[in-house]
């Protein structure tokens, strides 16, 4: 086998390598929050405070259990002690306005114009 040949062959290997590297990096599964055990279990006004104390840091990408009372309800998200919207991932037809739950999600970050913890794929235990 000549140089070149070899040479050829060593590079189509190491792109082939690097293809499946990049292919697997690039279409990683995805985090499923529901089966996630909660990292932060806190009441919806305790969940606010941490954000408004600057500490809510801790929270953000996290995966946290917040207890409160249903202050809002629509389509497909329900506000918690109007401290906490969370975005369901399932259907929440039963539930009503002043019902106490316990929602599971992800906390995406705090909004300064609505004053609201933001939480997304959020399931009801």
């Amino acid at each position: 086998m000549s140089k070149k040949a070899r040479i050829g062959l060593f590079a189509i290997a190491v792109l082939v390598v690097v293809a499946i590297i990049g292919y697997q990096y690039a279409y990683q599964d995805h985090r499923d929050i529901a089966t996630e055990e909660a990292v932060m279990v806190v009441s919806a006004e305790e969940l606010k405070q941490l954000f408004l104390d600057e500490k809510g840091q801790e929270a953000l990408n996290k995966t946290v259990s917040v207890s409160g009372i249903i202050t809002e309800k629509e389509e497909g998200a329900l506000t918690l002690d109007n401290a906490v919207y969370c975005v369901l991932s399932i259907k929440a037809d039963s539930m009503e306005v002043g019902t106490a739950v316990t929602a599971k999600g992800r906390c995406i970050g705090y909004d300064d114009l609505f004053e609201l913890v933001k939480l997304d794929q959020t399931t009801l235990d």
